[in-house]
């Protein structure tokens, strides 16, 4: 296991609440940090990959414990991001 800068437990949320709170919280990272992901909302299995490719984040991990899926994702060097650390969108 990969240990990350941040660990964000969304367990409970689903999406897009749970994608909403994952890009904020990438937002919030400088580029090379990385943040693991604790979640149960099994449509993570597809939307966090598709999240990595379409911003600049690379999946470095992925795994299942239970009903608890976890995504080790790192932050990309691009400085685009569709929100701002505020939380706010472009």
């Amino acid at each position: 296991m990969i240990k990350a800068d941040k660990t964000l437990d969304i367990q409970g949320l689903v999406h897009p609440r749970s994608r909403n709170v994952i890009e904020m919280t990438m937002a919030r990272l400088d580029p090379g940090q990385t943040l693991t992901v604790i979640t149960d909302d099994m449509s993570a299995k597809e939307i966090v990959p598709a999240l990595c490719s379409h911003l600049d984040y690379t999946l470095l991990e992925s795994g299942r414990e239970g009903r608890a899926l976890s995504f080790t994702i790192r932050k990309g060097t691009s400085r685009f991001s569709p929100i701002h650390a505020d939380g706010t969108g472009e």
